[in-house]
């Protein structure tokens, strides 16, 4: 029996129309929710991304904020502490510098002891009322030592310490300074606190040539020396020849500062025919506002009696606080440099 002819009417019926268009459907709504589902997690992971982003730069900006804050404290602290260490060491520089008597010169342990007589004075009294003062100010060694000088307003001599870890910076000090002194460490019958580089009676005349030679470089427009401390030295005839000779060749004048009685710089100073030149008074061996204004009265009386004199104070309080309350007492002679006596 021969098959019936196959029909896609009776294949396609309606059930099986609606049951293929059902599973088509599903199919793309299947695929449709999928996209959304899934562009939607895309999009919700974007988001928090986004969010997560904008959180961290939130917190680098604050972090920034707060590390740039604290940079700035930190240098302000760091500014602070280097002040204050410059502040300290100045202050040190100070009470060091202040602590030290004036007698140090020439007698550091006798707190008593008063200053060796100067030279006697062999210049006939001078003819006319007044003369001629020097006033040489040793131990400048800091930047408020020459301001502190300057502060009187008056022509003052600064005799400046060569450089040393102490003072570094005495000599660049002295570039400013006009008809400046050096002022020489020497060796002192006792003192303990000398200079690094001291000038000894045992020294050569080799040694004594480098330390002259390395002065003149130091201070291209000194003219003058006069011994810092020293009493052993100046009282060692052969010592002096080998120091006043060397001078002589360098162009260079010994003032001595006569920090002991037997000092034998005017006698050497004749053997090579120079003119002795010598401190007359001390300004400041006692402290007081008082007793320096007392050695200036004394310094200005010996100056109009003979014509000129020298006189050796030191950049302390006392001392400068005197000077300034005596314009008048020194309005009766010339305060002048050492070159004009």
């Amino acid at each position: 029996m021969d098959k019936p002819p196959f029909s896609f009417r009776k294949f396609f019926t309606l059930k099986s129309l609606i049951l293929i268009l059902s599973v088509v459907i599903a199919i793309i709504l299947a695929v449709l929710i999928g996209y959304f589902m899934g562009f939607n997690q895309v999009q919700e992971k974007l988001d928090q991304e986004r969010e997560e982003t904008q959180r961290l730069m939130a917190q680098i900006e604050a972090i920034s904020k707060v590390d740039s804050n604290l940079s700035q404290r930190v240098i302000k602290s760091q500014l602070h502490d280097i002040q204050a260490e410059k502040l300290k060491k100045e202050l040190k520089e100070v009470l060091e510098h202040e602590a030290v008597s004036a007698r140090h010169e020439y007698a550091p342990k006798d707190k008593d002891a008063l200053p060796p007589p100067a030279e006697p004075r062999t210049e006939p009294p001078a003819k006319a009322c007044g003369g001629k003062l020097v006033i040489i100010m040793d131990d400048v060694s800091y930047a408020h030592d020459v301001a502190a000088i300057r502060s009187t307003g008056l022509p003052l001599v600064m005799s400046f310490l060569p450089p040393s870890p102490r003072h570094p910076e005495s000599a660049e000090l002295a570039e400013s300074v006009t008809g400046y002194m050096v002022h020489l460490p020497m060796e002192a019958v006792a003192y303990n606190q000398e200079e690094p580089v001291t000038l000894r009676i045992t020294d050569s005349v080799e040694t004594i040539a480098k330390q002259i030679a390395l002065i003149k470089h130091l201070y291209p427009n000194v003219k003058y020396i006069n011994n810092h401390t020293g009493s052993k030295f100046t009282s060692d005839e052969a010592a002096m020849e080998r120091l006043i000779g060397v001078m002589k060749d360098n162009g260079l004048i010994f003032v001595d500062s006569k920090t002991i009685a037997g000092s034998k710089a005017k006698k050497v100073d004749a053997k090579y025919g120079l003119r002795y030149l010598g401190r007359d008074v001390f300004l400041d061996h006692q402290d007081g506002v008082a007793n320096v204004k007392k050695q200036i009265r004394e310094a200005v009386a010996i100056a109009k009696r003979h014509g000129s004199a020298i006189a050796i104070g030191h950049p302390r309080p006392d001392t400068i606080q005197a000077l300034k309350e005596s314009k008048d007492l020194l309005n009766q002679v010339q305060i002048v440099k050492i070159d004009q006596i």
